[in-house]
């Protein structure tokens, strides 16, 4: 109740700190420093043979701030980072896959387009693209190139990963603690948790264009998406398309509301979306991750490859946890849970996942009926 208590008492403060930060940028700045620019933040999208789903967001165009050295130059630009100004009813124009589409944001600035194609997918995975425009707004670039993952038709299993204590070391558990990761720390000071890039490497073979795909699940806000984008190519850890959260820098939105269902909804639409793949779910035991994987076990049986676990707390295989884990194996799905991933390598070999078609339609079809 303490630890909870000092949580919201600190969120509070950083709501109360960005609005007087914002209020003297704006008196700084001045009223003519507030021009119709806007930024388009395109999200990398994701394709089956039958539909491409792509998302995005407008913002208020600012200049990027220097990070510097300083705390407070720091924080300052993580904060702005945090505090994007959303642009509602801005049309975006969306082409690409012989199309063309018009769609307009939402009153959070948000956009989502799910395009019907028909088109099979490559013999190996790789990165598509899209073309996104605003015909009736400046910003700064006139069309955006905006990535799309094709899995291969070679391989039939994929990587769904939570990012938090999972690839990044965030001490996400403890807010309190570890403030200094969450408001002053940039990318390159960022560190992968232990034994992740090796593990995601053997698995992807290239981070830059996978062998296999990656999803990313997490409840980190969409505003942190370039810089989990950074991280990601720093070390060397596969891209893929994320399913962040909508969060605000104020006091509410700060509050982690529906992380369950927002991470349960994310990993049954992948598996939905790509019903002749498996998954592999990699998490940690921090933030409920185990119970989320679950239930994704209990509803999709074996088409869940097999499930990971980082132990940040060395309590994975005991108390309910460890019931649940049980539970996941006894099910047939294989389970791994270690303080880091170095040992996990030699695990996914054994799972033997680089199986034809038809041995993974054998194994799809029990979990179907």
């Amino acid at each position: 109740m303490v630890g909870s208590s000092l949580n919201k008492l600190l969120r509070s403060t950083i709501a109360d700190l960005e609005r007087d930060i914002d209020t003297i940028s704006d008196m700084l700045d001045g009223p003519d420093s507030r021009d119709d620019k806007v930024r388009l933040l395109a999200y990398a999208g994701y394709r089956s043979a039958a539909a491409v789903r792509l998302r995005g967001r407008i913002v208020r165009y600012s200049k990027p701030l220097d990070a510097g050295e300083g705390l407070l130059t720091r924080m300052r630009a993580m904060l702005a980072i945090y505090n994007s100004q959303e642009v509602p009813g801005v049309s975006v124009r969306v082409e690409g896959y012989g199309q063309a589409h018009n769609i307009v944001t939402d009153e959070e600035g948000y956009f989502q387009l799910e395009m019907t194609i028909d088109r099979p997918l490559p013999a190996t995975t790789q990165w598509e693209q899209v073309a996104m425009s605003l015909p009736d707004r400046e910003m700064e670039q006139r069309r955006v190139q905006v990535p799309v993952i094709a899995p291969g038709s070679d391989q039939h299993w994929g990587i769904i990963s939570d990012i938090d204590d999972t690839v990044v070391e965030t001490g996400a558990t403890n807010l309190v603690k570890n403030w200094r990761r969450v408001l002053v720390e940039q990318p390159q000071d960022r560190l992968a948790v232990p034994g992740a890039a090796s593990l995601y490497k053997m698995i992807a073979r290239d981070h830059v264009a996978p062998a296999r795909p990656f999803f990313y699940v997490s409840s980190s806000p969409w505003n942190l998406y370039g810089f989990i984008t950074e991280f990601l190519e720093l070390n060397s850890i596969p891209h893929g398309p994320m399913f962040l959260k909508d969060y605000g820098i104020d006091s509410s939105k700060l509050i982690d509301s529906g992380h369950d269902e927002h991470k349960l909804a994310a990993i049954e639409t992948i598996l939905a979306f790509y019903p002749e793949f498996r998954f592999l779910l990699i998490g940690d035991n921090g933030q409920r991750d185990v119970t989320i994987y679950a239930k994704a076990v209990e509803d999709y049986g074996t088409r869940v490859a097999g499930v990971f676990i980082r132990d940040v707390d060395g309590s994975c295989r005991s108390g309910p946890e460890g019931d649940l884990l049980a539970a996941i194996e006894a099910r047939g799905v294989p389970t791994f849970c270690g303080a880091g991933f170095e040992d996990a390598v030699s695990v996914v070999t054994s799972l033997n996942l680089d199986r034809p078609l038809e041995a993974a339609r054998a194994v799809v079809a029990p979990a179907q009926d």
